[in-house]
């Protein structure tokens, strides 16, 4: 599970990334990977960082949740209403009700950190120009003693990145083609306990759970989602429509039934000049764009 001596400290992630680097060799293994003291802190967020914008008001849905044992509480208690520019708006944090959540040992969930925070921004543009995944960076910011989640599966590979306190992770075996899901069996676990600096790397699938240990837990995640069938599939659609090849198809045939067998063929027809690589490509394209990525 842990690799190697600590290296030297990078002052981001990028320099992991590197051609036949641990981290890349480890993103299609089977098996998790720790790398102690990787990761240099400079420039990535602190806890002081997560309370001035619970303290500034600023966050609104969808950019933040609050979660305890995998329980999130009524949008009532952690959400509030400012006035922005003479109008009302909804869904800002709360700090009051956040804050109280926050006492009790609720866990505060920054989401799609990239879309805001600079620094993790170019992390995970690094991200995406290795993997063949569409990567989201998350943080999460837990009390002492406490958890956000119960025992889970994610349906994408995780990157974590302990950045102050420490947190205690419990990993479970993966299932043969496991994806998201809660269904997890505990009865055989590996521990690990994270330091600020060093990083986790989880397999697609890898059943886990993580507890702040003896101080408050920050941690920044990022998701490696890989294109599903149905995103492939339109990826496809789209090469073939792109080609221009539809409208030449139907051409000259005289109901929709004889139009629709055309295309039929010469979709199928299109698969010959189109890779796989192509398709990723497209697909991880459409779905960066979708969610305002470069």
């Amino acid at each position: 599970l842990v690799r190697g001596e600590p290296p030297v400290p990078t002052s981001t992630l990028t320099d992991l990334l590197e051609e036949g680097s641990d981290l890349r060799a480890a993103y299609h293994a089977s098996d998790p990977l720790v790398l102690r003291g990787a990761v240099a802190l400079d420039g990535l967020p602190r806890v002081d960082d997560i309370l001035a914008l619970i303290d500034g008001s600023l966050l609104r849905r969808p950019y933040f949740s609050v979660l305890q044992e995998g329980l999130a509480p009524s949008d009532s208690e952690v959400l509030a209403t400012r006035e922005v520019a003479g109008t009302r708006v909804d869904g800002f944090i709360d700090p009051v009700g956040v804050g109280r959540h926050l006492a009790d040992g609720a866990t505060l969930k920054l989401n799609q950190v990239e879309d805001w925070h600079p620094f993790l921004r170019d992390v995970n543009d690094a991200l995406d120009a290795v993997f063949p995944a569409e990567s989201k960076a998350f943080l999460f910011y837990t009390p002492a003693g406490k958890r956000g989640m119960l025992p889970h599966r994610d349906g994408s590979r995780v990157i974590a990145v302990q950045l102050q306190g420490a947190k205690e992770w419990h990993l479970y075996d993966t299932p043969p083609e496991a994806g998201a899901g809660l269904d997890v069996d505990t009865s055989k676990e590996q521990v690990v306990v994270l330091e600020p600096g060093d990083l986790l790397y989880l397999p697609h699938g890898t059943g886990h759970a993580a507890t702040a240990v003896d101080r408050a837990s920050l941690h920044v995640t990022f998701t490696l989602t890989e294109p599903p069938p149905s995103a492939l599939a339109q990826a496809y659609i789209d090469e073939w429509i792109a080609s221009g090849r539809p409208a030449e198809a139907g051409r000259g045939a005289t109901s929709a039934l004889a139009r629709a067998a055309a295309l039929l063929a010469d979709l199928k027809d299109f698969a010959a000049g189109v890779d796989g690589a192509t398709l990723v490509d497209r697909a991880l394209t459409t779905a960066r764009l979708r969610d305002g990525s470069r």
